[in-house]
């Protein structure tokens, strides 16, 4: 049969589908100029594609079928024509872009096509996608192997999730544009996608990868074996750890270091920086280490703790990214403006620490209700926005106590553009950008 892998995307500005539990973000921060020129930016830091899709390629190869790679973009002038000659499509879905994924995933099935929904998204919400897709999967596709391709498959389909990601074959690349995949300022050439791990142990009540999969690890020398593969196969320079925990076990990751080693890629990878020290960083740096991304969130502690975070201290983050500095290794801070206690106060207080800490990024999310998250049940009954497409990440969908939603988008614009136009900040993007010059040569 011939298979397609389509991803639909109906936004102008940066979508990332693997981010957010699987359910997708977009890149936007705000109308002024400076605001325009960061999210231009942003398009160029990356391209990666989905672990998953590697793994629907294998599959599918693997059981004597041809396989495509379509992008179909449903943007404000343009208009992609669905792919034909296809015996069936695997549509990956995501909040971002339900309605356009609806409208492609019907046009498909009209054109006789054998129509496949799944991801995070068509698990949590299967009834959005059930009227237009023969099949419906909830859970993750890798589970049915060979199955999943049976064309007498019809409806919502229970795959559950893999038990042992160690049996998973290896992703398969073959069928995707591997020269176009890249990861700004970790190395040059082709970066490829490889995940460690599955979902996370932790449960921070607005987080998504606490409800999209539960937390399974692979063991260290699988993953040194794929990156092995990847580099010996595609000419992998760099892997992105798409992890949503690198570190929760500090043996683990220290046998994965020593198996990293030898190889001579770089990584990126998002950890705890209370699970860090300096003599892990020392260890990873050493073995390919060079972007580094850490959850800071607020510098309110007590109102994480209350959103059922165990947030680290701030001599331990502090601690970490002064260690990667010295390393080199590029930091990248994450913060989330919006949880349901928050105020302005408590934000520009974490924004201000935010450039005290000066790392090399940073991300000021907007708090999203996403499905099966407890943020979901209190914003519930103060929903503005409803339609799935509007569930960016990066803009206010619920009727804040404390702050009103213009101030909150004027807070996230005010946030982006004090950070980057600053002449510390200019200073450490300088020193990363030698830094990592120095370190390709």
């Amino acid at each position: 049969m011939r298979v397609a892998l389509v991803t639909v995307y109906s936004h102008a500005e940066c979508t990332l589908k693997d981010v957010a539990g699987g359910y997708g973000t977009v890149f936007r921060i705000g109308e002024s100029l400076p605001a325009r020129l960061l999210a231009r930016a942003k398009t160029h830091v990356a391209e990666l594609p989905p672990v998953t899709a590697g793994h629907l390629a294998q599959a599918a190869l693997a059981a004597g079928h041809s396989v495509r790679v379509c992008d179909v973009r449903r943007l404000p002038g343009q208009h992609d024509a669905v792919p034909t000659g296809l015996d069936v499509a695997l549509v990956q879905t995501s909040i971002v872009d339900a309605a356009a994924e609806r409208a492609v995933i019907e046009e498909l099935t009209r054109a006789g096509v054998h129509t496949i929904a799944y991801g995070a998204f068509a698990t949590a919400r299967p009834q959005l996608y059930a009227d237009v897709a023969r099949v419906v999967v909830r859970g993750e596709p890798e589970a049915l192997g060979a199955g999943l391709f049976d064309p007498t498959l019809r409806g919502l389909v229970e795959a559950g999730f893999v038990a042992d990601l160690d049996a998973l074959p290896l992703p398969d690349w073959s069928p995707f544009p591997v020269e176009r995949y890249r990861y700004a300022f970790l190395a040059r050439g082709t970066t490829l996608p490889v995940a460690g791990a599955r979902g996370c142990a932790y449960g921070c009540g607005y987080c998504p990868w606490r409800v999209t999969a539960p937390f399974r690890e692979r063991a260290p020398d699988r993953i040194v074996a794929e990156v092995r593969h990847l580099v010996d196969r595609y000419g992998a320079r760099a892997i992105a750890f798409r992890d949503p925990l690198f570190n929760l076990d500090a043996d683990r990751v220290r046998a994965l270091a020593r198996g990293l080693r030898p190889l001579g890629v770089r990584f990126s990878a998002e950890m705890r920086a209370d699970k860090l020290d300096g003599a892990m960083l020392e260890d990873l740096h050493s073995a390919g280490l060079r972007s580094l991304e850490i959850g800071v969130e607020s510098v309110d502690r007590a109102m994480l703790t209350r959103e059922h975070r165990k947030p680290p201290e701030a001599a331990q983050i502090e601690a970490v990214v002064h260690a990667a500095h010295k390393l080199g290794v590029r930091v990248v801070a994450n913060f989330v403006l919006g949880l349901p206690d928050d105020t302005e106060d408590t934000f520009r207080a974490s924004v201000a620490y935010a450039k005290r800490l000066n790392t090399f990024a940073v991300q000021f999310t907007v708090a999203t209700p996403y499905p099966g998250t407890t943020l979901e049940t209190y914003a519930s009954p103060r929903m503005r926005l409803t339609a799935p497409e509007t569930h960016t990440g990066w803009e206010p969908t619920f009727e804040h106590e404390h702050v009103p939603t213009e101030r909150l988008r004027a807070l996230r614009e005010w946030a982006y553009v004090s950070y980057h136009y600053r002449p510390r900040y200019a200073l450490r993007v300088a020193r990363t950008a030698l830094t990592a010059l120095r370190d390709r040569r």
